[in-house]
């Protein structure tokens, strides 16, 4: 409060965490945090999966929801890593229609917020199993002016005279975009970032005719391979139980 900058924290993105804090507090760690004065309008609560009524915690209170939405406080939900180990949000339709102001975010590689739409789409209408739980604008309006509004900005997160000119120009003959009638509904569901020609960011073209204008990809190609050659080689050294990294993290086809 007195900084004046915004607040974040992780919260709700394990079930180990909740029956921990619940074991320890008798109380989630949403009502932990509301109990605490930290849930309040310009904090950002970081994944926020696992509230008290989510199928894998099944706490009694039923409660959650409504204080993170009675505070103000926003979510910053990221689908993809928490998709990968069979967990998802229950679910982002229903913590929109409460009011709560979602925004999504990338978490893990690769960083595509395009896929983070999609799959926030199908994860929640999985979750809900309602097709109309989450819709493609909603999706749309969480990845943009959702993160925006988390992050307390009223300069980005649309496109509007005084604001930021950060601009995704879309490849609308791409053969992935076909047949065109939705734009955005296949943008979204089925093109993706394949179809995107240029990005500016307030202004600046970062990314023209789909190749980045101020990175060196080969270099950061092989300075990748080469970061993860060696953590392979390196992983004995930090794993618990020093295992190699190929037993760590095995291929998925055998290469002979």
């Amino acid at each position: 409060d007195q900084s004046g900058r915004r607040f974040s924290t992780h919260i709700g993105q394990s079930v180990v965490e909740v029956r921990e804090m619940i074991r320890r507090h008798n109380l989630t760690p949403v009502q932990w945090a509301a109990a605490n004065g930290l849930l309040k309008n310009d904090t950002v609560l970081a994944h926020c999966i696992l509230l008290d009524d989510h199928p894998q915690i099944g706490w009694h209170t039923a409660k959650d929801l409504d204080l993170i939405a009675e505070s103000g406080a926003s979510v910053a939900h990221c689908p993809q890593p928490f998709a990968r180990y069979g967990l998802a949000m229950d679910h982002v339709g229903r913590y929109r229609a409460r009011g709560v102001n979602v925004g999504l975010g990338t978490d893990c590689a690769p960083h595509n917020l395009i896929e983070e739409m999609r799959l926030a789409i199908v994860a929640g209408r999985l979750m809900s199993e309602d097709i109309r739980s989450l819709d493609t604008a909603g999706a749309f309006e969480a990845a943009t002016f959702g993160g925006a509004t988390a992050l307390g900005r009223d300069d980005i997160g649309a496109l509007a005279p005084g604001m930021a000119a950060d601009i995704v120009l879309v490849d609308t003959n791409h053969p992935l975009m076909q047949p065109v009638r939705d734009p955005l509904r296949s943008f979204v569901f089925h093109a993706a970032d394949r179809a995107v020609r240029t990005v500016l960011v307030d202004g600046e073209v970062v990314l023209a005719n789909g190749e980045p204008v101020h990175l060196d990809s080969k270099a950061a190609m092989e300075t990748v391979a080469e970061a993860q050659a060696r953590m392979i080689k390196d992983a004995p050294k930090v794993d618990y139980a020093q295992r190699p990294g190929d037993t760590i993290s095995p291929l998925s086809l055998e290469i002979h």
